[in-house]
């Protein structure tokens, strides 16, 4: 079983679950931000940031710690009134467990930037981990910038960070670990040892970090090591998390991002996520498949993050950049761009994307206290960005459909999905469907989020491709019907519609002269 214990729904349930409402300090997260942390702190849109450090750095000597390395990087979050997650990484482990613990001379994970692996299952490895985290848990009690700690990832910090397998191939064995003088040889790598490794590590940070901080899990944690550990999830003691946010799955990534869908939309628990990449595809030195323009991945990429109930959704420094001036460059290569050399608007059209995020994160969980409810349209079966996969094992079988928030699409009005559509260096086009001439389409609020309208002025965007002249298009919405005329400006254009009460919760859609294409809609409270 790849996926968690808890049910697929068509829309988020807020009366179930720790987090029935908005959870504290949801919003848009900096990370990576290097030297510019602080104009990118101060965008208007952000509210927290990341405090990262390695184990070497915390631990220099055997049971010394010094987490002044968290502390330069919480101060000015606390100062701002903002919150950041905190991770203590793995790929530099303290020099002296390599004097007691057996190591490898080959690196088991590209996340590995010692000379070499360690025997993460040994009892030297394993007690030398259990003090780091209680150490932590102390400083976390101690802290004067504790109010500025969103969470703390849990990471196993074995071969690197979160790395915890070996491939086949005789480093199983024991026998071929160099095992430093006076200690003892370890056992042979096993599924059991590894088991039992991520227990203890679970339970430490149950135990001594819980306490003072949420915990994040990775969402890529087998069925087996996550499921004795579904009441704390429930209960909010541990949300989910991962770095992999993509404008579509990755392929065989969809169980991931389906425990997002199930526990974290249904209010049941929290998540923070972080993209694979920039905009652009790069991170650590590579650059992976980008299948639309920078603007619309971003966006999109923000789009399955609320659909799927994220309440922390972290963007890189570099992307924020773009939304600062314009300008993007990536720090390994001649990967650039600039808006005053290319002409185009790319740091409002980023600017708009993460204003839009912002104002809905977390909300998920409070349908009747969101700004809104929205439906983006798309369909699409395979996993358009390749990264070295051949089509046939690129295959969707859950994000086929819409990206929606508290509004979804009513199956059968026989629109059409499309791909790419309209102007590259608008953010809308990379999914869109389209709807013949002649039909319907439509759209069911969320029965809370409808509630609490019912009576009240809303807002009704249209967000459509401009392709055709003199072509008009109908919505109609509380027993009102609203005209869309198009121009044939070739860009797509939002038109809103300002209902002075609205008492209903479906909206309808039709196509009238022409076939339409379609982004999304949106209903705003109308104050």
């Amino acid at each position: 079983m790849r996926h968690m214990w808890m049910g697929v729904g068509v829309l988020c349930c807020a009366s179930v679950g720790a987090y029935a409402g908005r959870a504290p300090g949801s919003g848009l997260y900096a990370i990576w931000y290097g030297k510019n942390r602080d104009v990118l702190l101060d965008l208007p849109f952000i509210t927290g940031g990341q405090a990262v450090t390695q184990w070497r750095t915390i631990e220099p000597r055997p049971e010394e710690y010094d987490f002044s390395s968290l502390d330069v990087q919480l101060r000015p979050l606390h100062e701002r009134g903002y919150k950041g997650t905190v991770q203590i990484n793995g790929n530099q482990k303290p020099l002296f467990l390599f004097e007691r613990v057996p190591w490898h001379p080959e690196r088991f994970s590209v996340q590995i930037r010692d000379e070499g692996s360690l025997m993460f299952w040994h009892p030297a490895h394993v007690k030398a981990h259990q003090g780091m985290i209680r150490a932590l848990g102390a400083y976390l009690a101690r802290t004067p910038y504790r109010d500025a700690v969103l969470g703390v990832r849990l990471n196993f910090n074995a071969f690197g960070t979160e790395h915890c397998h070996l491939r086949g191939g005789e480093a199983r064995s024991a026998a071929v670990w160099t095992i430093p003088k006076g200690v003892a040889s370890g056992t042979d790598w096993s599924k059991e040892a590894i088991a039992a490794y991520q227990a203890m590590v679970f339970r430490e940070y149950l135990e001594h970090i819980v306490p003072h901080a949420r915990v994040f899990v990775r969402n890529g944690l087998p069925e087996e090591v996550a499921a004795p550990y579904r009441n704390d999830f429930e209960s909010g003691r541990l949300s989910w998390f991962h770095t992999s946010s993509e404008a579509e799955p990755r392929a065989h990534s969809e169980w991931r991002y389906r425990r997002f869908h199930e526990d974290c939309r249904s209010g049941k628990t929290t998540a923070y996520a972080e993209p694979w990449a920039s905009a652009w595809g790069d991170h650590g030195g590579k650059t992976d498949d980008r299948a639309c323009s920078p603007p619309q991945w971003n966006y999109w990429r923000l789009l399955i993050d609320l659909h799927n109930g994220v309440s922390f959704v972290a963007i890189y420094g570099s992307d924020l950049e773009v939304a600062r001036t314009g300008r993007y460059r990536y720090w390994k290569k001649d990967h650039s761009h600039d808006d005053t050399k290319a002409g185009t608007d790319y740091r409002g059209e980023f600017t708009r994307a993460f204003e839009f995020a912002a104002r809905y994160a977390g909300h998920h969980a409070s349908p009747a206290e969101s700004p809104g409810a929205w439906c983006a349209f798309r369909g699409n079966d395979v996993i358009r960005e390749a990264n070295g996969v051949p089509a046939k094992r690129r295959k969707l079988s859950f994000y086929t459909g819409d990206y929606d928030f508290l509004m979804h699409r009513v199956p059968g009005d026989g629109s059409e999905g499309l791909q790419t559509t309209g102007p590259e260096e608008q953010r809308f086009g990379a999914w869109a469907r389209r709807l013949p001439v002649g039909k319907s389409m439509g759209l069911q609020l969320d029965a809370q989020f409808a509630e609490s309208l019912a009576g009240k002025p809303a807002v009704v965007a249209v967000t459509y491709l401009d392709d055709a002249t003199d072509a008009r298009a109908t919505v109609s919405v509380a027993g009102q019907a609203f005209d869309i005329t198009r121009e044939g400006t070739g860009r797509w254009c939002t038109a809103e519609f300002a209902v002075p009460a609205l008492s209903e919760g479906t909206i309808v859609l039709r196509a009238r002269d022409a076939s339409i294409t379609l982004h999304m809609v949106e209903v705003r409270r109308g104050q």
